[in-house]
């Protein structure tokens, strides 16, 4: 692992709108399987009703790991709360 290797990987990130759309689909895809594995069975959908109804910053640093994450105008991937793009 190097540096230099994570720094041509976000280079061609950024070249190739279809790989950063392609990891964002996956990781959501992932986080669905995580979580049923660990015995919950719920859509996306009603995740986002259940975080809706706590209150601001009641989910503390795991709130990053659950965000929701829209495509943005652009194709440029998914963002997350904060503007960090997946």
């Amino acid at each position: 692992m190097s540096l230099s290797s994570a720094r041509m990987f976000l280079d061609k990130l950024m070249a190739e709108e279809d790989l950063g759309i392609r990891l964002a689909g996956e990781l959501s895809r992932k986080r669905m399987e995580l979580i049923r594995e660990a015995g919950f069975e719920f859509t996306d959908q009603e995740l986002e009703q259940a975080k809706a109804s706590l209150s601001p910053g009641a989910l503390g640093h795991v709130a990053g790991w659950l965000c929701e994450l829209p495509f943005d105008s652009q194709a440029r991937g998914r963002c997350c709360g904060g503007g960090l793009w997946h």
